[in-house]
């Protein structure tokens, strides 16, 4: 697997860490470009299939949906690939294994692969270029972003747009709206109180220079984190980096990640509209109760409360799955139910959807009333020591799921690098397991003081209780007026 030595410098580039990863049978490497800043971790292995990805911190300040936009907006052409949409051109002429670009909560990724080194590096050379050096004429912001549509016959105004026709139909979802709002609802005060994919009564608002300025700000390479996989040298893509990319920019400061939820001194309460479905009963709701747990950014918070959750909801015999279903308070778990660890400040939820609206409140204290005698009663050592096998065989299995096996590695150090961690720190599974292993060994209720810590004593929590609002359309077109009424005035 080469050479390469710690404290090396190669085309640009130091060598900051190299370790070996003996449970994915690889080298991590890790490297920063002593000019820009830009870092590289390489998983360096036996893989015939080599993965990349670009990503950048992008935090949302607003609903408009500026990351979202800019994802669409630097793929349809740059500096050295000057056609309208390069990104389709790569879709039918590459022999790609998987072809991406992604907006998530608070960063962007750019990922694909190919089993094809020539190939590969092409891949590679059309991305960086599009994300470093794309063009972002203003038809490309109207065409993606949004702008307004006279029809000549009535001289109605209308908004279109790529990503504000796509966000309009993650608004009219009601489950969408409920999974938005059980993170929102613990989030004040963050960035993830904002829609990075954006709202569409937020979109308009957004102009062409903010836009620009928001990939000036984020698209410089001391923002990026590039994610390899496979068994293509080091070298060679540092040297792609080097050459094509970074010996163009000059340093810049860094952008900070701020993100401090504000504190609960008891637990709130939510009741959020959401867009009627077609047949949909309007005293049916859907109530979630969610609470705040550790950062997402401690591996070991992460298995503890993997486990936690599998033991609670894990399948519909476990505790929280089997009462509520057996309630007959509503229809169905609510698909938003379960542990979130993409963002950075990891959210538990559960509840139920199709519930009528006499019975919202026996929903939040059954799930309370629960908690409380699994407390009492404490947690069996059956279940959790299921838990803990079925936890350390997802973690373990290499599978392919919507994508190359890298794809699953590349969001795992995500979590921990995107928010100032080293690459490697939220990556490895072996050594957090092995850490809460030897927890529930010395401890025989270790699992259910986790429990009463993170659920049953967290005030740090909310229900919310989405319910259906046969005005919704009409009240988006009002808060689309004060951009439309000038417009029909012309």
């Amino acid at each position: 697997m080469g050479t390469i030595k710690k404290g090396s410098e190669i085309h640009g580039f130091e060598i900051t860490d190299i370790q070996e990863l003996p449970e994915m049978n690889a080298r991590g490497i890790s490297a920063r470009h002593t000019v820009t800043g830009l870092e590289v971790y390489h998983i360096l292995n036996s893989d015939e299939e080599n993965f990349f990805s670009y990503a950048f911190m992008t935090p949302s300040s607003d609903s408009s949906g500026t990351p979202h936009i800019l994802e669409h907006s630097v793929l349809c052409g740059s500096k050295n690939y000057p056609l309208k949409d390069p990104f389709l051109v790569l879709v039918r002429q590459s022999v790609k294994t998987f072809l991406n670009a992604m907006t998530f909560s608070d960063k962007t990724v750019y990922p694909a692969s190919s089993m094809v080194e020539s190939d590969y590096f092409n891949l590679m050379s059309v991305y960086g270029d599009a994300v470093f050096f794309p063009g972002l004429e203003e038809w490309v912001f109207r065409q993606e972003g949004h702008r307004f549509e006279i029809d000549e016959a009535s001289g109605k105004v209308s908004i279109q747009g790529v990503v504000f026709n796509e966000m309009k139909g993650n608004y009219s979802s009601f489950d969408s709206i409920a999974g938005d709002w059980s993170l929102k609802s613990l989030l004040m005060g963050t960035p993830y109180m904002h829609d990075s994919g954006g709202d569409p009564a937020e979109i308009p608002a957004l102009t062409y220079e903010q836009f620009k300025d928001f990939h000036r700000k984020y698209y410089h390479p001391v923002n990026c984190r590039v994610f390899l996989c496979g068994n293509i040298s080091t070298e060679k893509q540092l040297e792609l980096l080097n050459e094509r990319f970074l010996r163009h920019f000059t340093p810049a400061e860094k952008p900070v990640f701020e993100s401090i939820p504000q504190s609960f001194d008891q637990p709130r309460k939510f009741e959020i509209p959401a867009p009627a479905e077609t047949g949909q009963d309007p005293e049916k709701t859907t109530v979630l109760l969610n609470w705040l747990l550790p950062d997402a950014t401690d591996p070991v918070a992460i298995l503890e409360a993997s486990l936690l959750t599998e033991i609670l909801m894990g399948h519909d015999g476990s505790p929280l799955n089997r009462v509520l279903l057996e309630s007959g308070l509503g229809e169905d778990i609510a698909p938003a139910s379960g542990l979130e660890t993409e963002i950075k400040h990891m959210c538990f939820s559960i509840g139920l959807r199709g519930v009528h609206t006499r019975n919202t409140a026996r929903v939040e204290s059954t799930i309370l009333e629960t908690l409380a005698e699994l407390e009492k009663n404490g947690m069996p050592e059956k279940d959790i020591q299921a838990a803990v096998r079925s936890i350390d065989f997802s973690n373990r299995e290499v599978r392919r799921s919507g994508g190359p096996f890298a794809l699953a590695l590349m969001r795992r150090s995500l979590r921990g690098w995107i928010h100032g961690f080293g690459p490697s720190h939220t990556l490895r599974f072996i050594p957090a397991f092995e850490e809460v292993k030897r927890r529930i060994d010395g401890n025989p209720s270790y699992i259910t003081d986790l429990l009463r810590k993170w659920l049953v004593g967290n005030k740090h929590r909310a229900v919310v209780v989405v319910y259906p609002d046969q005005n919704w359309e009409k009240s988006l077109m009002k808060r689309w007026l004060p951009i439309l009424t000038p417009l029909r005035k012309a």
